[in-house]
């Protein structure tokens, strides 16, 4: 400590002494901020340093250990300015330099204000249209507090029918920095037209508004949905981001070999793949579902969407080629029959003698004829009824049923599931019956129908030897999706 006692006493000299010729030499401050001590001789300030600096140096190489760090702490505290920590490799020279900085005063926070308020701030916000929307629900979702607007949404036939009362259709409002309306956008797809799309723009003008309309082409593009069917349907889909209209497509189209929604169970899946309909990167609605494939309770049911090359709105097959939609055979006897009694709301009751409604078809056969459902469907009932004699009545999809009276023999069950065309029960003369033959009703949602304008609508479509090749690509691309679908399942359940 004696010697690190000895170079305090030494340097604190030699600052002193410099400190007492920077008293009484000139300092040149230039302008661009840095200003250099004017250089003197030895005897002045730079040569004081200077000297200070040599017998530092060579004390420290004496004493490496702790000259270094006495010398740096005590130049620091005593000169109190902008000295850099003198090292034994440094050169003799050392500079001092001043460093002035002109602060530029900060913009009046006053003037700020003002250059922020000279501007319009418009806002941004999206919705869309509810079923049971008013003029003033709408606005207020949409952060918009304007009574002209509101005025002017109801009362504009063009606008009210277009933007009230419709469902999903996408809002986009510009409002005003007091909740005025600047102006409402409203785009949607009509049901069916997924290449187009409409837009409806209400625009403030002075004091008042103006609508137009536009329309265009839409961006439809492919999306892919994997579905575990755990819990409720809709809740699953839902999770899945899958849109319920879509959903709902998938119900319809497997309808008539599968209740998905009643029938799902835990390790049950829905692979889906559908169009959705976008407009500048927003999505606008949702169209067809382009193909399925569903496992419900060990079976599995697939379909494909074909529009027969045409481009209609087409039609859902199996990868084998038959159809989805319900599609009933030409009659429920397959070798044939004559229809003796038509459908008619009013009729001579050939038993009663009374005029009576005739709710169905009458086909002349012997006892025992073979019976057939013209659809898929199952057996909701089997057995006698008043006037009917023996029956069996079939559901078939889309609250659609059949009853097949005057029976001899039944050959099915109620649960039971048929196939289009299979044997159900053969033909007799039982109930309020004159002679043998079969009486045949269809039914939508428990009303009778003409069986003859039915079965003549719903006829079983088959495809074409020239669809084949368009039908087998649109088969191959399913394929393709179900792969993907499955590879995704996979990968997530690692």
């Amino acid at each position: 400590m004696a010697t690190a006692g000895c170079l305090s006493g030494m340097l604190r000299k030699s600052v002193a002494e410099a400190t007492a010729a920077f008293r009484g030499k000139k300092l040149m401050i230039e302008t661009e901020q840095t200003s250099e001590v004017e250089r003197d001789s030895e005897t002045g300030v730079t040569g004081t340093l200077r000297a200070a600096a040599r017998e530092a140096r060579a004390w420290t190489r004496q004493h490496p250990r702790i000259g270094l760090g006495v010398l740096a702490s005590l130049m620091l505290a005593g000169a109190g300015g902008a000295f850099a920590v003198v090292t034994p490799n440094q050169q003799d020279d050392v500079v001092i330099r001043q460093v002035l900085e002109v602060v530029q005063p900060a913009t009046a926070l006053s003037k700020q204000e003002a250059d922020l308020r000279a501007h319009d701030f418009v806002l941004y916000r999206n919705t869309e249209t509810r079923e049971n929307d008013t003029a003033a629900s709408l606005l207020t979702r949409l952060g918009v507090s304007d009574a002209a607007a509101e005025s002017y949404l109801r009362a504009t036939d063009a606008v009210r029918g277009e933007v009230l009362g419709q469902n999903l259709r996408q809002v986009q409002a510009e409002v005003l920095p007091d909740q005025r309306l600047q102006s409402l956008r409203v785009r949607w797809v009509e049901p069916g037209q997924t290449r187009r799309y409409q837009e409806l723009t209400v625009s403030r003008e002075g004091d008042g508004f103006r609508f137009k309309n536009k329309s265009g082409a839409t961006e439809v593009r492919a999306e892919l949905a994997s579905i575990p069917l755990t819990g409720k349907y809709f809740q699953a889909t839902g999770a899945a981001g899958v849109p319920s209209a879509v959903a709902t497509q998938v119900l319809d189209i497997f309808d008539p070999v599968a209740n998905i929604e009643q029938d799902a169970r835990k390790g049950d899946n829905l692979t889906v793949a559908y169009e959705s309909v976008a407009v500048d990167g927003q999505v606008l609605g949702f169209g067809r579902v382009l193909n399925a494939r569903v496992l419900v309770q060990g079976s599995t049911h697939s379909a494909v969407l074909f529009d027969g090359g045409r481009g209609q709105s087409g039609k859902y097959y199996t990868p084998e080629g038959k159809s989805l939609d319900l599609a009933y055979l030409p009659s429920p006897i397959p070798s044939g029959a004559i229809i003796t009694s038509g459908f008619s709301p009013y009729r001579i009751h050939p038993v009663f003698g009374e005029g009576r409604p005739h709710t169905g078809v009458d086909y002349r056969a012997a006892i025992g004829t073979p019976v057939v459902t013209v659809a898929d469907g199952t057996v909701s009932f089997a057995g006698v009824q008043t006037g009917y004699g023996n029956v069996v009545i079939v559901e078939h999809a889309n609250k659609q049923s059949t009853l097949y009276a005057h029976l001899n023999q039944i050959h099915v069950r109620v649960g039971q599931k048929v196939a289009q065309g299979s044997l159900i029960a053969k033909s007799g003369n039982t109930g309020w019956s004159t002679g043998p033959h079969l009486h045949f009703e269809t039914r939508n949602n428990d009303v009778p129908e003409n069986p003859e304008v039915v079965l003549a609508e719903k006829r079983a479509e088959t495809l074409t030897a020239s669809q084949r090749p368009a039908f087998n690509q649109a088969v191959a691309l399913a394929q393709r999706n179900w792969e993907q679908a499955q590879a995704i399942q996979l990968a997530s359940a690692r």
